[in-house]
């Protein structure tokens, strides 16, 4: 847009979307997907009655899966009952969100903005299972257009995009976390304002 406008290239400069400095402190490289150690984060936003089943099915595959509920504590028990006699890790509210990103292979969540640039900042391939429409749908798009993920609004479509990702020796994540790996800026707030004290 800058460039349409005929801006000077010099007076231009990229930084990335600026998120949490702690993505900045998490800059090593994650392990592949391997058979017994597959991490799967699933953000729960907005909660719904379909929560429990995608929980279902989940602990069904060989994946070592976090759900995260946020505030809404009477979302624990059903999904305590889904998960049955598989264990899961369920957190409520937390600030830990740039360590669990940094530390999974897959988010499952909602296209909200900053969970789509949290998630770009950590390299981590998403699955969208919610956009909201409107608003959402940029964000959304950034994840499709650079084949850094996909959008699965189905139980099933989900289930079968984390089997995808993760077959034929993980080709299908391979290839998404070499993308967005190409967008992350985990310094992002840190550049900016760097750049801002030294005008």
């Amino acid at each position: 847009m800058l460039h349409a406008a005929e801006i000077a290239p010099q007076k231009i400069k990229t930084f990335g979307f600026p998120v949490s400095p702690k993505f900045a402190d998490l800059t090593q490289h994650r392990s592949p997907p391997l058979n017994n150690d597959r991490r799967v984060l699933y953000v729960v936003n907005p909660p719904s009655r379909t929560t429990p089943e995608l929980v279902r099915r989940l602990v069904d595959l060989d994946i070592h899966l976090t759900v995260t509920i946020g505030r809404a504590d009477k979302l624990r028990a059903p999904v305590e009952g889904a998960a049955g006699r598989h264990k899961i890790d369920i957190i409520g509210w937390t600030e830990e969100l740039p360590r669990m990103l940094h530390a999974s292979h897959l988010l499952i969540g909602k296209a909200g903005g900053a969970t789509v640039q949290e998630t770009i900042a950590a390299g981590c391939p998403m699955i969208i299972n919610h956009v909201v429409s409107g608003q959402e749908e940029g964000n959304a798009r950034l994840i499709i257009e650079s084949n850094s993920g996909v959008i699965a609004l189905s139980t099933d479509e989900v289930i079968a995009q984390v089997q995808r990702a993760f077959a034929d020796d993980a080709k299908q994540w391979r290839e998404w976390e070499t993308n967005i790996s190409r967008l992350s800026r985990p310094r992002a707030s840190l550049d900016i304002a760097e750049f801002l004290l030294s005008i």
